[in-house]
């Protein structure tokens, strides 16, 4: 048999075997992937090296090669596992290349432990059903968001309609209906948000949170968000809120979604302010507009002040404040996407600050639409 040194510095297990199937070469690293010694392997039909149930598939894999010996890739035709002496299998690559020497024709195989490539294979299958999976729960949140809002508003615009035909009765309004009228719309009020943050979370995951700029006085709509909250003063614990604004506090911006961010930081300082006053101070000075909600209820720690931004988070206990811990997450991507910040000030027992600050228009940092947030 032909000297075959050279095979020894290659780094894979290489093994000649003849035309009836039989080894007469194996290389050390055949010897060391399989855990024979060389000695041991010529001889040895070549499927002895696979688990039995491969070993029929392979020997008619081999036939086919004899009729048509030309190199094969690896792996071609079969999905192949090796046996070590041990009995432990494994996941292999083979490539198969033929061989002539004189009137003798053989098969060269260089084989291949892939069994970590497969796992990272595996692995990254995984991920990207996962992926699929979220994507499709997020679709069907967005589908699901959209058809509440509609029976919810129309149900807000009932409630509302039935408050003022209650006030303009010349008919005594019993005081029990007249309260469960407001109740009723305090409760649409909050299935509203609920609804539309779950709206804007699936929006914001699939990237598809998009701005709408115009002119706008941040200082006027300050006033516009508090106006409810100072008028139910049932439904904000008892705080008195104000607005300071020195002056107008013009910039281009989404009013809609600045409406959110304002309402989502405002409706948190009334859940958490105990009661106390709360302060909406907007500054206009410079190229920046910055909007501060200041409240003075149960403050939050040092230790949980970057991850209340983060989705369904927050700061207490669920059971003892209601909500889906959404509320800080979107108002905050929708600041990313002016090219703004948000950032806490905070301390348990002495109130907590948010303060927004805006470019008054767009910049390098702003974005025409929120992009996908993580899974």
């Amino acid at each position: 048999m032909t000297d075959f040194k050279l095979l020894e510095f290659v780094p894979d297990a290489v093994v000649i075997a003849d035309r009836d199937g039989r080894i007469v070469y194996a290389n050390r690293m055949t010897a060391e992937l399989f855990g024979y010694a060389v000695e041991e392997l010529v001889g040895q039909p070549v499927e002895s090296l696979l688990p039995a149930r491969f070993r029929e598939a392979h020997h008619r894999h081999r036939a086919d090669y004899d009729h048509d010996p030309s190199p094969r890739p690896m792996g071609l035709g079969l999905s192949l596992w090796g046996m070590r002496k041990s009995g432990e299998e494994f996941a292999a690559e083979i490539s198969l290349s033929p061989l002539r020497l004189g009137s003798e024709h053989y098969a060269v195989a260089a084989i291949r432990d892939v069994t970590e490539r497969r796992r990272i294979e595996e692995k990254a299958l995984l991920y990207r059903k996962a992926q699929e999976e979220v994507r499709a729960r997020d679709e069907f949140i967005s589908v699901a968001s959209h058809e509440l809002r509609t029976p919810v508003a129309a149900l807000q615009l009932q409630l509302q309609l039935l408050r003022r035909m209650a006030q303009r009765s010349k008919e005594e309004i019993p005081a029990v209906v007249a309260d469960r009228l407001v109740s009723l719309e305090r409760q649409t009020r909050r299935v509203a948000l609920l609804v539309a943050e779950l709206l804007d979370l699936s929006r914001l995951r699939l990237g598809r949170l998009e701005l709408k700029r115009e002119k706008m006085d941040v200082a006027e709509l300050a006033r516009e968000v508090v106006a409810p909250f100072q008028e139910d003063r049932g439904a904000n614990g008892g705080s008195t809120i104000e607005v300071e604004a020195a002056g107008p506090a013009t910039g281009s911006f989404d009013r809609v979604r600045l409406e959110q961010v304002l309402t989502n930081l405002l409706a948190n300082a009334v859940k958490f302010g105990e009661g106390k006053p709360i302060t909406v101070r907007v500054e206009g000075g410079g190229e920046t507009v910055r909007v501060s909600v200041i409240d003075n209820g149960i403050g939050i720690a040092s230790a949980d002040r970057d991850r209340i931004f983060s989705r369904f988070e927050r700061a207490v206990p669920a059971q003892h404040f209601g909500g889906l811990g959404l509320g800080l997450y979107i108002a905050s991507r929708i600041v990313e996407a002016h090219g703004g910040s948000i950032r806490l000030e905070s301390a348990p027992g002495t109130g907590s600050s948010f303060t927004v600050e805006l470019p008054r228009e767009p910049n390098a940092n702003a974005v025409a639409a929120a992009p996908p947030a993580p899974p």
